[in-house]
């Protein structure tokens, strides 16, 4: 249910709007978290050096003490350096420590001028203490020195740098506790935006997956829909090639019989006036010149119908068909045409199928291809019948053949549609040669016969 509700919600228009305000928000959060957390972490490490500097100065303040009261008993010049030297470096300490915690101190929670009064009058009182001692009143100098009122006044110092000290440590607690706040609302965020990578990288692999098989889908679908459409349109090229086939025959067969009748019932007219007894010189030289565009006459009628359908086919087989065909194209080119021709077993469409494409074949040789010499071979293969038709012509480029020329078209047409293939090898300069593999029909076990 909940992967369907995501789902649903991935398809919307709103999501991309959705995603981008989360990023948005996201980059708000972890930036403002991160912008915090170097504030805060530069205020604690502030803090820190400022705790530093506070007991540094208390160290310098204890150290001039010391050095002065070592002077006022043994009046040695090295403890009088001693405190100079500390009365400068507890100057030096008392304006970074107090600087520090005013820069990190900025609603002023930490009150430092009492401090800096108390610490003023102690180094006062030193001051008074060192003069006495160095005008040789030794003696009062001790006394002022180890007055309860100097006792009192550190004591009072000390508690005063205590307090600053316990409200620097308060301001570090609390900076600690921001930090580790920042640090937690930086992991809250990370944890979701991984939550969320993951959760989108899943849901965006799923419709990459989704996506693949919708179209392997459609791939197969349009594989089957090509495989079958081709299939139809090689039906239909087939059904095409027999039918122009069937019409060439039947006018082929109307051209023998009918113009057949027609030109020898002619001639037997012509026989019959040349057997009239005194005929005129010059109608028998009419009736000759008749005689003779009869004879054309009848001599293009044969030739139409052998182009239509070629009687030596269906009367004396393939190989003398094709034999007569390759006679007639080397004594009309004037090249010679060798040929390599076994008798093999196809039926009557197949056989017609092989005589066009080596008639088409030989057609575009004399056309095209300026050849010395021609090869045509005929043999069979196993259960194939294998037709090549070799040139040494001119060859042309297989794969750059006008559109509008349909010979070669027609040749693969032909083949394919008795589930044979063709292939056509030429290149410019080397000539060309077309094969094409035909099943053959069996008439043992599987084997094409062959004489």
């Amino acid at each position: 249910m909940i992967k369907l509700s995501i789902e649903r919600v991935a398809r919307t228009r709103y999501l991309m709007p959705v995603v981008l305000c989360l990023a948005v928000v996201a980059f708000v959060v972890i930036e403002g978290a991160f912008q915090h957390s170097r504030t805060t972490l530069a205020q604690g490490i502030a803090l820190t050096d400022a705790r530093l500097q506070a007991g540094r100065v208390l160290q310098s303040l204890t150290d001039a003490e010391l050095a002065a009261r070592a002077f006022l008993i043994n009046g040695q010049a090295a403890d009088r350096d001693d405190y100079r030297q500390s009365i400068t470096g507890l100057a030096e300490a008392q304006r970074g420590a107090f600087e520090l915690i005013a820069e990190v101190d900025t609603q002023r929670a930490v009150s430092v001028e009492t401090v800096r009064m108390r610490i003023q009058a102690r180094v006062t009182a030193m001051e008074a203490w060192m003069d006495s001692a160095e005008r040789g009143q030794r003696t009062q100098a001790r006394l002022l020195a180890s007055s309860d009122r100097g006792r009192v006044s550190y004591a009072e110092l000390r508690r005063e740098f205590d307090l600053v000290l316990g409200r620097a440590a308060a301001l570090q607690d609390r900076a600690r506790v921001s930090l580790f706040d920042a640090i937690m609302i930086n992991r809250v965020a990370l944890h979701l935006l991984v939550l969320m990578s993951v959760l989108g990288l899943v849901l965006f692999t799923r419709q990459l997956r989704y996506s693949d098989a919708q179209k392997a889908r459609e791939s197969e679908y349009l594989s089957s829909q090509v495989a079958l459409r081709t299939a139809e349109l090689r039906q239909l090229a087939g059904h095409l090639v027999s039918t122009r086939e069937d019409e060439r025959g039947r006018l082929a067969r109307e051209l023998h019989d009918e113009l057949g009748g027609l030109f020898t019932a002619m001639k037997l007219e012509l026989a019959r006036l040349r057997r009239i007894a005194d005929l005129p010189t010059s109608a028998m030289e009419r009736m000759g010149g008749i005689e003779q565009r009869l004879n054309e006459g009848i001599a293009v009628k044969r030739r139409i119908t052998e182009n239509l359908r070629p009687s030596s086919l269906d009367q004396l087989g393939l190989v003398s068909a094709l034999e007569v065909l390759c006679q007639d194209t080397a004594s009309t080119l004037g090249i010679a045409v060798t040929t390599d021709l076994q008798t093999v077993s196809l039926d009557k469409e197949c056989e017609l199928t092989v005589f066009r494409l080596v008639q088409e074949s030989l057609t575009n040789i004399s056309k095209y291809a300026q050849a010395q010499q021609v090869w045509v071979s005929l043999e069979g293969r196993g259960e194939w019948v294998r037709v090549s038709v070799r040139d040494n012509g001119c060859g042309f480029d297989a794969h750059a053949v006008p559109t509008r020329r349909h010979g070669l078209i027609g040749m693969r047409v032909r083949v394919e549609s008795h589930a044979g293939h063709l292939s056509i090898n030429s290149s410019a300069g080397r000539g060309t040669h077309i094969v094409a593999e035909l099943p053959c029909m069996a008439q043992t076990e599987g084997d094409c016969l062959v004489a």
